[in-house]
């Protein structure tokens, strides 16, 4: 429902933030996309291929994760008899 005193809001025609909301600056993905090019990445592939050669288990995990996607965590559940409770009488 609009004032109807015309008190406390923009008068007409008035603006109140006339440059409007900055704008949001590029994530940091799109960053990436635009200053890596392709011939970068196959640098960087190449080395962590030789890195996981020679051992290094977080290049490992860095080419398998892109590669066959992160494992699924199983959970192990075991289940408990609860004894019942003593002094208490549910209705």
């Amino acid at each position: 429902m609009p004032n109807p005193k015309g008190i406390g809001g923009p008068k007409k025609g008035e603006v109140r933030n006339p440059h409007g909301r900055p704008r949001k600056g590029l994530a940091i993905a799109d960053r990436i996309r635009a200053n890596v090019s392709e011939d970068d990445w196959l640098e960087i592939i190449a080395k962590a291929t030789e890195q996981a050669k020679a051992g290094d288990k977080a290049a490992r995990d860095f080419l398998l994760d892109r590669t066959e996607g992160k494992p699924n965590q199983s959970i192990a559940y075991t289940e408990k008899k609860l004894e019942p409770l003593e002094g208490i009488v549910i209705e």
